[in-house]
């Protein structure tokens, strides 16, 4: 029967990936040591799949009241044989410091983080791992990722350790919403 006009029926993949993420422990994941999500040996995911899994997870995650997110899906990524990641897009104070540690070994190329108020500072270094393959990087409203562990921004007092009375100049607001294009080009010491 042909499809109406307006009518878009989701696509064969995109019904396969979300009955994957409704399933995860009896299609492609165990549950492991301390009920870690782990993926089965003998699978790999090419990027273009396991984009469209943490993609469509995070739709999910954000859409369906019906969708329990798993605690360590991100770690599913964690290691580039069996999985590869190149687009991402996170969003929210779901995503965390731990979810960005497990994907840092990816040879990403795009990287999109917005309203993720959960990032800390920790969270540059995980991204400092991707600059050697990551292209465009976009922050947006990711408030806390360049505050330091006092709540001051990263650019105030940088080089001081002792929590001093800070002047209301210096504790003001620093522009969150980042865009670059290029990262691979930025060296960084160590």
């Amino acid at each position: 029967m042909a499809a109406k006009a307006g009518d878009n029926p989701d696509s064969l993949m995109t019904l396969a990936t979300i009955f994957c993420l409704r399933n995860l422990r009896k299609t492609m994941c165990y549950q492991g040591f301390r009920n870690k999500l782990c993926l089965r040996s003998d699978i790999f995911l090419p990027s273009e799949i396991c984009d469209k899994l943490v993609n469509t997870y995070m739709e999910l995650v954000h859409t369906d009241s019906n969708f329990e997110p798993e605690e360590s899906f991100f770690q599913l990524f964690s290691d580039p044989r069996s999985t590869r990641l190149t687009r991402v897009q996170l969003r929210e104070d779901f995503i965390r410091d731990r979810d960005l540690e497990a994907i840092k070994k990816q040879d990403l190329i795009e990287l999109h983080l917005t309203y993720c108020n959960s990032l800390s500072s920790h969270s540059l270094k995980s991204l400092i791992s991707l600059r050697e393959t990551l292209v465009s990087l976009c922050l947006f409203g990711c408030n806390h990722i360049f505050d330091r562990k006092g709540g001051a921004p990263l650019a105030c007092n940088e080089d001081t350790e002792d929590e001093e009375e800070e002047s209301p100049a210096s504790r003001q607001a620093l522009e969150t919403d980042f865009n670059f294009q290029g990262f691979n080009r930025l060296s960084c010491s160590t």
